[in-house]
């Protein structure tokens, strides 16, 4: 007999055998399936990203309604170059204010002003934030995807905030590890240190310096709170002092009258997630005087700039599905910020 005929007629027996030698199942008792993620391999479906206009308009309206607290824009103003890298002039020197000869003799060519080689460079990195929302989220809501504008207004909100307050935060970090405290100032808690002869000193120094009139202070509120109760301010103050003390009369006590204060108001988590909160005021007790330019550019010489190829950051909001449960709402921008005229800026840190 051959080999294949013997198989054939064998392989009927094997099935018996192994059929005998199984466990019985319970008269009336399914037999047991494998878990669904067992057999089951879950295949994500990610759409593409697609601007909401809808959202981007509530989003713009936020930033909007946020400008007035937020002082990020304010210390260092967008600089939109169309581009992501390139060249600025940096100005840390009182020869980069120097004048120069404009008389141009007969047949003699012109004076140019251009990029030295050790201009630094500026360099556009990215930045961008998303948010999820569940499609269970909608079903505890009692929406579904045809109503769901409401919660997603919620989202955005987060985000924008989110953004807004880790911009103020990262920018501010960069100023007070550019410029250090003016030594000596801002011991503003005894009565008989005058806070406006110590800000005019340094909006002096600043003018002294770069022909630069100083146009802009910034503050925490904490050092706002100091200045407003100081008994030297009060008394500079006329009519009655109880009445208080607002940011126009502060400005016109200064050394420039037409210069505009700003007070910051944006708090931050300075503690690790996963432990209790413990906010700060992204400012702190800080005062800095400082000159800028409203419509900066890569030449003139602002305190602080913030280099992008569009400017405004938060500009769009983009809205994305993610493994068919999930909806994300997306912001991206591009930026950095550097401090490209320390000479025009000066910091009191209050002791």
């Amino acid at each position: 007999m051959k080999i294949h005929e013997m198989n054939r007629l064998i392989a009927p027996l094997l099935v018996l055998a192994s059929a005998s030698l199984a466990p019985p199942i319970a008269a009336g008792r399914p037999r047991r399936r494998r878990p669904a993620s067992h057999s089951l391999l879950r295949v994500r479906n990610n759409s593409p990203a697609a601007v909401n206009n809808v959202l981007t308009q509530y989003a713009q309206g936020l930033v909007q309604d946020q400008s007035a607290n937020e002082l990020a824009s304010f210390v260092s103003p967008w600089v939109v170059t169309g581009v992501a890298q390139g060249q600025y002039k940096k100005y840390d020197d009182k020869q980069q204010f120097s004048v120069v000869e404009t008389r141009r003799p007969l047949g003699v060519g012109r004076n140019e002003i251009t990029f030295d080689a050790t201009d630094p460079p500026f360099l556009c990195l990215t930045h961008g934030l998303q948010i999820g929302l569940d499609d269970y989220e909608l079903e505890q809501a009692g929406l579904n995807a045809s109503n769901a504008f409401p919660i997603k207004q919620a989202k955005v909100n987060q985000l924008v905030n989110t953004a807004i307050r880790s911009r103020e935060k990262k920018v501010w970090d960069a100023v007070k590890g550019a410029v250090t405290a003016t030594g000596g100032l801002g011991g503003w808690s005894s009565d008989s240190v005058d806070p406006i002869d110590q800000i005019d000193a340094q909006i002096e120094a600043i003018w002294s310096a770069t022909g630069k009139m100083p146009n802009r202070i910034a503050m925490g509120l904490s050092a706002w709170v100091v200045i407003r109760k100081h008994a030297k301010v009060k008394s500079r103050k006329s009519g009655v002092n109880s009445t208080g003390l607002a940011l126009g009369e502060f400005a016109s006590m200064l050394l420039n009258p037409a210069i505009e204060v700003r007070i910051g108001t944006i708090p931050y988590d300075t503690a690790p997630r996963g432990t209790a909160k413990s906010t700060a005021n992204v400012i702190g007790g800080e005062v800095f005087v400082f000159y800028a330019q409203d419509n900066p550019d890569t030449m003139d010489a602002s305190f602080c700039k913030t280099f992008s190829p569009t400017g405004n950051g938060v500009s769009a909001v983009k809205e994305f599905r993610h493994e068919d449960i999930i909806t994300k709402m997306a912001v991206d921008w591009t930026e950095t910020v550097i401090v490209t005229s320390p000479i025009c800026g000066n910091r009191i840190t209050l002791s």
